[in-house]
């Protein structure tokens, strides 16, 4: 089994849930500084071979983003994999009709590598999985749940556009690698792909609650009038860290963005936990 990707937010729990159930695991990077719980092996994509060298490696599970599909693909092909999961994002509904030039051409790079996925992994006998999470959270290391918490941290207080309560799902590490070790050998799995949210429905403000108690404040959430929220963010996108800050951002508070977990539950046994922001996985 070979994870790329290791030191991103899902890396660690990933290796850590797949040798728990008895996988041989390996890192493979572009990289000698990954860092990971696992052997790392540094793929070199002019050579196509590893640095030490890899082999025996049935199934990859990539945690890149996904336009570097081809890339994965090139390397399961270089050890004789038979078996792909990749991740990708439940952003390419969500930001369909943003008017984001940035939003947009996520979303037809995602849907690129989708197919490309699809088609590539055929032509190459490949059984591939694609999942596409919601709200990733509990790695400490992610732009929603993580930048809520600092910013309560910081100021006592969150402030929220009024109206703004479209229903969230997020979901954790934990459960997104549990996922992958049930998917990995389960033929019905081969070949589709699935939108993975986790086991609890709630409003945006009531996430905001949690968070903001989950850091040890009170819940102190303050209403703004969505035009002056919209100027709010226009300006903090120019601060150091924050680039990936949008306003269209703002609009999809007031929008559902859940998913239907019945098929994944249905193939192979997906049942996320409820939202805890307090169960938080330490990557080092």
């Amino acid at each position: 089994m070979a994870v790329l990707g290791v030191s991103s937010q899902l890396g660690v729990p990933l290796v850590l849930a797949l040798s728990k159930a008895g996988h041989q695991v390996s890192g493979i990077s572009r990289a000698t500084t990954a860092r990971a719980p696992c052997d790392i092996h540094v793929y070199d994509p002019d050579t196509h071979k590893f640095k030490p060298p890899l082999a025996g490696v049935t199934a990859i599970i990539s945690l890149a983003p996904l336009p570097n599909i081809p890339d994965v693909l090139d390397i399961a092909t270089a050890l004789h994999a038979t078996r792909i999961i990749a991740f990708g994002s439940t952003g390419v509904f969500s930001k369909e009709t943003s008017t984001s030039d940035i939003e947009r051409r996520f979303v037809r790079d995602q849907l690129n590598a989708e197919r490309l996925l699809a088609r590539n992994s055929q032509e190459r006998q490949i059984n591939w999985t694609l999942f596409r999470p919601t709200m990733i959270y509990g790695a400490d290391a992610d732009q929603n749940v993580t930048f809520i918490s600092n910013v309560i941290r910081k100021c006592g207080f969150f402030p929220i556009p009024i109206g703004a309560n479209g229903l969230r799902q997020p979901v954790h590490v934990n459960d997104l690698a549990t996922a992958c070790v049930a998917a990995i050998d389960r033929p019905a799995t081969f070949n589709r792909a699935y939108n993975l949210g986790g086991g609890e429905t709630i409003r945006y403000s009531e996430m905001v609650r949690r968070i903001s108690r989950a850091a040890g404040r009170r819940s102190i959430i303050l209403p703004v009038p969505r035009f002056l929220y919209r100027w709010i963010v226009g300006l903090l996108k120019f601060l150091p860290g924050l680039d990936y800050i949008r306003v269209e951002m703002i609009d999809r508070m007031f929008v559902d963005l859940i998913a239907d977990n019945t098929q994944a539950h249905d193939d192979f046994g997906f049942q996320p936990h409820p939202f805890q922001p307090e169960r938080v996985v330490r990557l080092e």
